[in-house]
Order: C-alpha cells, then sequence, then structure tokens
C-alpha cells in the first residue's frame, strides 16, 4: 500500500483538510461568499399532484417552481447557520435547526471543501451524515446532489447567494418514493446575513 493511499482523507471526514492538489486550484474561495451567519426559514412542501417526471422542469428550477399545483407546505425550520472559511478550500459551518411546532432543536456540523478536484458538501446530523457533491454555476449559484439507492435519496439544490440573501430551492425523493414521479418534497429557503451592529 503506497502511502499515499493511507493518507487519502475520506470524503465524509470534516476535521482534516485535505492537501492542496492542482486540480483543487480551480476553486479557490468558491465558498467564500457564504462566510458569516444567516438566519431564515426552510420550509418543507408536499407535492399532492405528482405528474410524471417529463411533465416538469428538475434541473432549470427557480421560486416559479413551488408555484406547481398541489404543493403544500408541510413543514418549517427555523435556522442559523454560521460557516468559517478555514482555507480557500475548505469552510466550516454550524447548522442550528430549530422546529417551531415541537420545540426540538438540532445542531449539526458541516463542511464545504475542496477534494480530488470536486466540490462537496458534508454535514454531520445526530442521526445521519448527509454528503451533497456539487458544481458552480457562475459566481453566486451551487447545485448540491446526491443519488443514493438504499435507502433512496435523490436530491437536488440550487443555492444562489448575494452580499445580503441566501436561497435555497430543491426538491427531493425518499424511501418508498417512485422516481418516475415528479419528487414528492419540495425545498425553499431564504436566509438573511446577520450583520454585526
Amino acid at each position: 500500500m503506497s502511502s499515499s493511499c493511507q493518507n487519502k482523507i475520506a470524503i465524509d471526514n470534516i476535521h482534516t483538510i485535505p492537501d492542496i492538489a492542482k486540480e483543487n486550484q480551480p476553486y479557490a474561495n468558491v465558498f467564500k461568499i457564504l462566510d458569516g451567519v444567516w438566519k431564515g426559514q426552510f420550509l418543507i412542501f408536499e407535492d399532492q399532484k405528482r405528474l410524471p417526471k417529463d411533465k416538469i422542469e428538475l434541473k432549470n428550477i427557480s421560486h416559479s417552481s413551488l408555484q406547481k399545483d398541489g404543493l403544500k407546505q408541510i413543514n418549517s425550520i427555523d435556522v442559523e447557520q454560521i460557516y468559517t472559511s478555514e482555507s480557500p478550500y475548505f469552510q466550516k459551518v454550524t447548522i442550528t435547526d430549530l422546529y417551531p411546532n415541537t420545540g426540538q432543536k438540532i445542531v449539526s456540523k458541516g463542511v464545504n471543501k475542496i477534494q480530488d478536484g470536486q466540490m462537496w458538501c458534508v454535514v454531520k446530523k445526530p442521526d445521519e451524515t448527509v454528503v451533497h457533491k456539487g458544481t458552480a454555476e457562475g459566481n453566486h449559484t451551487i447545485i448540491w446532489q446526491r443519488d443514493e439507492k438504499n435507502p433512496q435519496k435523490i436530491e437536488y439544490f440550487k443555492e444562489i447567494v448575494s452580499d445580503n440573501f441566501y436561497e435555497i430551492i430543491g426538491w427531493g425523493y425518499y424511501q418508498g418514493d417512485n422516481p418516475k414521479l415528479s419528487p414528492r418534497l419540495w425545498f425553499y429557503a431564504k436566509y438573511e446575513r446577520q450583520h454585526k451592529d
């Protein structure tokens, strides 16, 4: 076994900053715009009138995607996210989710990182580790997705970040959902940057 294999950092490792490989350099500071504290609501919708998948746009999604007939809001979460870049390729995040209905509070830790020439978002929740692979669209938009088979977890999120607002639009299929239909769950969030007084 070569030393490079022994030094291989697992994608879900949120503590070790990967070596700065040449293939990572084009991504320098891609997460920097997120540094700071953000607060807002994350809304979850259930599609009561699912259509065949080919009848709905699933990649080029925007706020208007949430105007689809049959979407019903089923939950809202008050969220605080604190992002801190430790290098141009490695950014830590602490996410605090508060469920107003139950008063339940969940704190998760994670990272956005560039590793092996790829963008990754890894969040360690109390009950699971979530790994999304990313792509950048211009300077202000990141697409995050995962496609896991067992149990089924297919997700697609578009994050649009401006100086003061951070918007998330996305959808997901989970265990028991029919992936031949439009997604059962849709998500929307708008977070506002918190400025120090």
